[in-house]
């Protein structure tokens, strides 16, 4: 039953952290250990379904829950409670790193079951660049409501331009969703197109729904057979890589010393470090 609900709340979690703009959702599910299921569970569906349709029942609600229940709430904790909010966020990331080390840098014999560090160019270097990719993400953009408004495009007709360019923010939008550390929803809007699918979703426009959903399936079993192939032949520099994506991840939604140098940005951090170990326990 715990383990259940444990799932659940990952899936909340995941679910709010694919809608606010900077966070990340792949970041959640590895902070979480749900990463590489998922990717499993996508890369073979039709072997993998059956076995783990609790699994994804219990997640799937969740990140329902956490997109449709908890939005609204919120963009409002965003709009007047950003630093507290992010700082949040930032300590469930910290807690999760003594996690994501062990995966990159540990091996672990199988007949002794005695585990040793293992430190090289080849599981360095992999951190070291994802997490400059991660640099002039967090140096670009604007993610203010403002911006967000004026670039929501009202689509009222049929337009097959459109509609490919629509199947190819899809694969961009799911892909940069399943890499951990890379904010999908920031993607979008750094390319203009969040807006206009917030606004689809809410308006339930199917002009703009339906081949963004295409494309979202197209890039979603196209990266996930790719990171699993990664992550089973090059487990330690995959999770390396994965290490310096979640890390990039807090410059992103780091608010500025001026605003986390004060009381509750601070115990914000404390009870999303806490949350996160103790969930990180539950599911052990």
């Amino acid at each position: 039953m715990l383990h259940h609900l444990y799932n659940f709340i990952a899936g909340v979690v995941f679910g709010l952290a694919n809608v606010i703009p900077g966070v990340s959702g792949g970041t959640m599910a590895v902070v979480f250990g749900v990463y590489e299921r998922l990717i499993n569970l996508i890369a073979n569906i039709r072997k993998n379904l059956k076995k783990e349709l609790p699994f994804i029942a219990v997640f799937g609600a969740g990140a329902v829950v956490g997109i449709l229940a908890f939005g609204k709430l919120m963009k409002w904790i965003l709009q007047n409670h950003a630093a507290e909010a992010n700082a949040f966020f930032i300590g469930v990331i910290l807690g999760s790193i003594p996690i994501l080390v062990g995966f990159a840098f540990k091996k672990t014999s199988k007949k002794t079951g005695k585990s040793r560090w293992i430190v090289n160019a080849g599981n360095i270097i992999p951190m070291l660049v994802t997490f400059g990719i991660m640099i002039p993400m967090a140096l670009s953009g604007d993610t203010s409501e403002a911006k967000e408004a004026a670039v929501a495009a009202q689509v009222t007709g049929f337009n097959l331009l459109n509609t490919l360019l629509y199947i190819v923010y899809g694969v961009i939008a799911v892909t940069t969703m399943i890499i951990p550390g890379i904010s999908g929803s920031f993607v979008m809007l750094l390319i203009g197109f969040y807006g206009t699918i917030i606004s689809a979703v809410a308006d339930l426009n199917f002009l703009v729904l339906i081949p963004f959903g295409i494309g979202c399936v197209i890039g979603l079993f196209t990266v996930a057979k790719l990171i699993k192939w990664r992550l089973k032949k090059y487990p330690r520099p995959s999770y390396s890589a994965i290490l310096g994506f979640v890390l990039g991840s807090i410059l992103c939604i780091f608010p500025g010393w001026s605003q986390m140098l004060a009381f509750w940005p601070i115990l914000m951090v404390v009870v999303g470090f806490a949350a996160i170990t103790l969930c990180n326990r539950i599911s052990e």
